[in-house]
């Protein structure tokens, strides 16, 4: 999104829960969305669902995104589900959509966030919003989706816990990714097949 000359980055999805669902918004001045952002702006969200905090500990996590290779559907996000599937002691999972699967609910949530945003803007001629965070501590108050702040340090953070990683054969392919707590990881090409042990080097 942009506002006057602001970039915000807006990261929008829906947590379905057995005894809780709520939409949440990941908000940032950070405006890349390679895997590694893509983490940090979930992070304090994952941690809150896996350490139990706001509303019970979860014991299984399942992600459900689009497949843009550079943001989802790469190596890196191998690495990261592993890594979290192992400290963490869970089975995480995350499943691609095939292209061409139309809006869903997280295009309507981020949209939602833009249009508060603009009301923000249009509402208040005379103030100034130069941050991401100002803009989500003004529409804070007229929603109940989650908002969640990440910032540029977060990412540079984050960047110098990864390490150089090779490259997964066949990730291109994949569909679903099953991220198991004793540090294995499987595929699959398609959702009715059976799943394949990785072999990474990671």
């Amino acid at each position: 999104a942009y506002y006057y000359e602001q970039q915000v980055s807006i990261s929008a999805g829906y947590v379905l829960k057995k005894n809780n669902c709520f939409s949440f918004d990941c908000l940032s001045d950070e405006t890349r969305h390679m895997a590694e952002y893509t983490w940090v702006a979930i992070r304090d969200l994952q941690d809150e669902l896996l350490d139990g905090t706001r509303d019970g500990k979860v014991s299984e996590l399942n992600f459900i995104s689009d497949l843009p290779s550079s943001q989802y559907r790469n190596k890196t996000t191998i690495y990261l589900l592993k890594h979290y599937a192992t400290i963490r002691k869970i089975t995480i999972r995350w499943l691609f959509l095939g292209s061409g699967h139309g809006k869903g609910i997280s295009d309507t949530i981020g949209s939602s966030i833009k249009r508060l945003f603009d009301d923000a803007i249009r509402l208040n001629p005379d103030e100034s919003f130069n941050a991401a965070e100002e803009l989500m501590n003004k529409i804070k108050g007229s929603t109940n989706i989650r908002l969640y702040l990440y910032k540029k340090e977060d990412v540079d953070s984050f960047l110098q816990q990864i390490p150089s990683l090779t490259t997964v054969k066949g990730t291109s392919m994949f569909h679903e990714l099953i991220a198991k707590p004793n540090g294995q990881i499987f595929a699959k090409n398609k959702s009715d097949e059976q799943e394949t042990l990785l072999q990474t080097k990671f």
